[in-house]
């Protein structure tokens, strides 16, 4: 027994003890996320690449998306605040495409279904 007892102690020695971290205070509150951190919108795609000065946009459709003509569709940055109002115009496969109807989209923003409270934000948007 007295030849494990050294093993047991660098054993111990090496995987160490575990801590827990607290958690970082929450820096604001966004009224377009849940209280986890996720957004509560349903994601539908991520705007693509355009030419900023053209009137629609591409968005990759995550799989298994469903999304029809005339559906209005709200793009946001990374920080869950609205960029643009979009509505589809057209689908072909994983790619829909948008005509923006205020704000500007920037490329890699998410586009969701809005909420009630994210289309009311993004009417504040500019034209």
């Amino acid at each position: 027994m007295n030849r494990f007892r050294p093993v047991c102690l660098l054993l111990a020695l090496l995987t160490g003890c575990v801590a827990t971290q607290p958690k970082p205070a929450a820096e604001e509150t966004n009224p377009f996320a849940l209280p986890a951190g996720s957004p509560r919108n349903v994601r539908i795609g991520f705007v693509q690449g355009y030419p900023l000065s053209s009137l629609s946009v591409p968005v990759l459709l995550l799989p298994g998306t469903l999304v029809q003509d005339r559906m209005v569709v709200v793009s946001r940055d990374p920080r869950l605040n609205p960029t643009a109002i979009l509505e589809i115009t057209s689908v072909r496969a994983h790619i829909a495409v948008a005509r923006i109807v205020r704000g500007q989209p920037q490329p890699k923003d998410e586009v969701v279904l809005p909420s009630t409270d994210l289309s009311e934000r993004s009417q504040e948007l500019p034209p």
